[in-house]
């Protein structure tokens, strides 16, 4: 059989996330000096501190990438942001259990919620930001969260039959992996976070990969990188549009898609 292509194994990364944030809560609540709360309490506590901010970064980090001045940003600007606007949503709610839990007075006007949030954004902006950057690091910097001793036991037994059946090195591979509804001429990839979003005539599917190796098996497709985020079938493409330094490819369905300036030349030299 031949070897997984893409990273389908033990760890997916919404389990790595809250298997994490279920690990810090129970850390953070040992060795909590509050004595104003029992143990009891304070696990609870700090799993809502932990998931439900862990939940807002991922939320907005899948919110952003629909931006196209976000899709632009390296992998750590765009952590960076995901993280500053999850933890910044996670404030209030923050606060508002601090004071239901009576470890914050109830503000009486204004300017003391105002200066009570303000508080809580100093105390809760730097350790959260600094988490998800960290949380994240592993990803960025390519390393594979999979289990080194992953046997066919744990893959779906469709995907097992996919992969012996195919050349692991085809466009068709990469077929195998979506729902058959979803199977058709494939249109363009788009790396997300971790997740890649596969887009074909038939509709669109999120996998777990990586749109490096999915560019591997699109080799026989004639396409471009346009973006570092993106990968192109020419057969979607409709036209480039340049706006400034930058480009955006119209496709046949008018979908479109970012064109860095750095690539540019290289699309305009790719379509003649």
């Amino acid at each position: 059989m031949h070897k997984q292509t893409f990273d389908f194994g033990d760890i997916s990364p919404i389990r790595y996330f809250f298997t994490i944030a279920l690990v810090l809560a129970l850390l953070f609540a040992l060795i909590d000096n509050n004595h104003e709360l029992p143990l009891w309490l304070q696990l609870p506590l700090w799993l809502y501190q932990s998931v439900v901010p862990m939940a807002f970064m991922l939320l907005s980090h899948k919110g952003l990438a629909h931006l196209a001045p976000f899709n632009a940003l390296n992998a750590w600007l765009k952590l960076l942001l995901s993280g500053l606007v999850g933890a910044l949503s996670f404030v209030p709610f923050a606060l508002a259990i601090d004071v239901v839990l009576g470890l914050e007075a109830t503000p009486n006007s204004v300017i003391n919620l105002l200066f009570a949030l303000g508080q809580e954004t100093l105390g809760v902006l730097p350790p959260v930001v600094l988490c998800w950057l960290a949380i994240n690091a592993p990803w960025v910097l390519g390393f594979k969260m999979v289990s080194p001793n992953a046997s066919a036991a744990h893959f779906p037994s469709a995907l097992i039959a996919a992969e012996e059946a195919l050349p692991s090195t085809t466009p068709d591979a990469l077929q195998a992996l979506l729902p058959k509804s979803k199977q058709g001429e494939l249109l363009y990839l788009k790396s997300e976070l971790h997740y890649l979003l596969v887009v074909t005539e038939a509709g669109q599917t999120l996998i777990l990969a990586n749109l490096k190796d999915a560019i591997t098996l699109c080799a026989d497709i004639a396409g471009i990188q346009p973006h570092r985020s993106y990968w192109v079938n020419k057969k979607a493409i409709k036209t480039l549009r340049k706006t400034g330094r930058e480009g955006c490819l119209i496709l046949h369905n008018g979908q479109e898609i970012p064109v860095s300036r750095n690539k540019l030349n290289q699309v305009k030299a790719f379509l003649l």
